[in-house]
């Protein structure tokens, strides 16, 4: 996944760039298309280029033919681990109905002046008053709504998070702000909210819930309104 910003043009005149062109100037999807493609991808093998999936919305790169060069940070995870460090090239190479099969590969080292390295985070977690902390990791927290202080749902808002709905409420250090509530139902079972969202989940067990809670707030980035 990289942000919009990061694209770059894709400038490299190789013996990949005529069949970028052709499939680019497409009229329909037919047989020579086809061709082309089948071309391209036997091209991007023998030089070694890596095919994975991806989301438009978190490569940018929506129709077959679609392509852009990438600086890969020096402290990228996932399926572009192997190349930090370097310039690349990603191809969209085919489309779905959600996801798109990607391929990518190094076309130089990243400019001294564009490398890219991981700051420490540093994490603030908002104010609590009088409730009552029940898990305290690096970046997330999660509280007992036990008492009276109020919670916003960010900085600034006049929105706040409401007590008598939830038991649990997870705060994430990063955004500082709640980004999920629990609430326990019968037969040992929670419903999880993330705030901003109006679709609750139900889990069986607080760890998971937390886990998946979390990781599904990181990936929507849902926006929060005063």
């Amino acid at each position: 996944m990289f942000e919009i910003s990061d694209k770059i043009k894709d400038n490299i005149n190789d013996d990949v760039l005529p069949y970028l062109q052709r499939l680019n100037k497409r009229k329909s999807w037919n047989s020579e298309s086809k061709e082309n493609l089948r071309q391209l991808k036997n091209l991007l093998k023998r030089k070694n280029y890596k095919s994975f999936v991806g989301h438009p919305n978190r490569y940018h790169l929506t129709r077959v033919g679609d392509s852009c060069l990438y600086d890969v940070p020096t402290y990228r995870k996932g399926a572009l681990v192997e190349f930090r460090g370097q310039r690349v090239r990603v191809i969209c190479m085919s489309s779905g109905r959600y996801d798109r099969m990607l391929m990518a590969g190094v076309v130089g080292k990243t400019p001294a002046n564009k490398v890219k390295i991981k700051e420490k985070s540093v994490f603030v977690f908002p104010e609590i008053g009088d409730h009552e902390v029940v898990y305290l990791g690096r970046r997330y927290k999660l509280i007992q709504a036990k008492g009276e202080f109020p919670i916003p749902i960010c900085q600034g808002s006049n929105e706040i998070i409401d007590l008598k709905c939830c038991n649990l409420i997870l705060l994430d250090g990063k955004e500082s702000r709640p980004i999920a509530t629990f609430k326990y139902e019968s037969d040992n079972k929670l419903t999880g909210l993330l705030v901003g969202w109006d679709f609750p989940e139900e889990f069986s067990e607080i760890h998971d819930a937390v886990k998946k809670m979390a990781k599904k707030s990181e990936q929507l980035r849902l926006p929060i309104f005063n």
